[in-house]
């Protein structure tokens, strides 16, 4: 069987989606069901095998199509890259009016220079800089002109059958990241906002927004839910998702510190010098050893990390005659 039935009343079933990541081997996409009415929640990476699989659960789920509708999570390749695959003209797409906006203005050329210019100020080579830029920049996962898009914020409703699911507003993996929680059976799709085999990373808001701030809030809105089922996009599923979500919020707040200790025990280190100091966990000694793909996110969770510390006047960021960020940390 390519489709498990994970959850009775309302009915979840869930699809595994190949997706080879750093970390991660594919997508948990979920198809909640009510009689005719079915919705998709995620549909995975774009790939022939991953298209075959989801269809194929439809399929044996026995989904009217013409009636099937999808609900994104976020906007990242290995949750809405098979939309278009998958999904009917017109059919009607849950997103994220926040996400979608940051998706699309990510693609405009002023965009780049901007993320290219930002890393080299943190001293980053101009070519890594360059290479990272082009990674911030998002594809096209789908043509929003064939699809019926629904914008989706904090408070809606989005019923399947019987049931009515609502959405909840979780930024700082990306700046829109949606849940979705039923309140009578108190399950909730919580997409890359809690994850058992990676800390999920959080993005770089537009217009400087502290996202990490933003994730750590979105952590305790969630854990103030008493979620009795816990449906997460990547990895096994667990009972301990409110240890998990409590470890997650005191493991950003330990790296702070370890942050503020390192700009402090060495100050006017560059951002890209403070970002190499923070123990990651990565298998490797040698910076050069890492991914350049994982460079990326340690490089732009890092200044994620610094722009939250200067937000609160927990460090002090000075560009210096070269236009580069030093960092300081003023003890008393």
């Amino acid at each position: 069987m390519l489709v498990a039935q994970v959850h009775s009343n309302p009915d979840v079933f869930e699809a595994r989606v190949p997706f080879e990541n750093i970390s991660t081997n594919n997508t948990n996409c979920y198809i909640v069901k009510d009689g005719d009415d079915a919705l998709v929640v995620d549909t995975g990476a774009p790939s022939d095998e991953g298209f075959a699989i989801l269809d194929a659960a439809l399929v044996e789920l026995g989904v009217d199509r013409a009636r099937l509708r999808f609900f994104l999570t976020h906007l990242h390749l290995d949750h809405a890259g098979l939309v278009d695959r998958i999904a009917l003209p017109g059919a009607k797409l849950y997103v994220s009016p926040v996400d979608f906006e940051a998706v699309r203005a990510s693609r405009a050329a002023s965009s780049y220079d901007v993320a290219r210019r930002a890393f080299v100020a943190e001293g980053v080579s101009p070519s890594d800089a360059s290479g990272y830029a082009r990674y911030a920049v998002e594809p096209r996962l789908f043509d929003a002109s064939r699809l019926t898009l629904a914008p989706s914020c904090e408070g809606d409703v989005v019923e399947v059958g019987r049931y009515c699911f609502r959405v909840m507003e979780t930024p700082g993996h990306t700046p829109g990241h949606l849940a979705l929680y039923e309140p009578e059976s108190r399950i909730l799709f919580s997409g890359d906002h809690i994850l058992f085999v990676i800390s999920p990373s959080i993005a770089l808001f537009p217009g400087g927004g502290d996202g990490l701030q933003a994730y750590l809030d979105s952590l305790a809105k969630v854990r103030k839910l008493g979620v009795k089922r816990l449906f997460i996009s990547h990895g096994e599923s667990r009972d301990d998702f409110d240890e998990r979500i409590d470890w997650l919020a005191a493991h950003h707040l330990e790296r702070l510190e370890e942050t503020r200790g390192i700009v402090g025990s060495a100050p006017r280190l560059t951002g890209e010098e403070v970002i190499r100091a923070i123990k990651w966990n990565v298998p490797f000694d040698a910076w050069e050893d890492i991914s350049f793909v994982q460079r990326w996110c340690i490089v732009t969770e890092g200044v994620v990390i610094l722009n939250h510390l200067v937000d609160r006047n927990l460090i002090r960021r000075e560009a210096d005659e070269a236009g580069i960020n030093r960092y300081f940390c003023d003890y008393r």
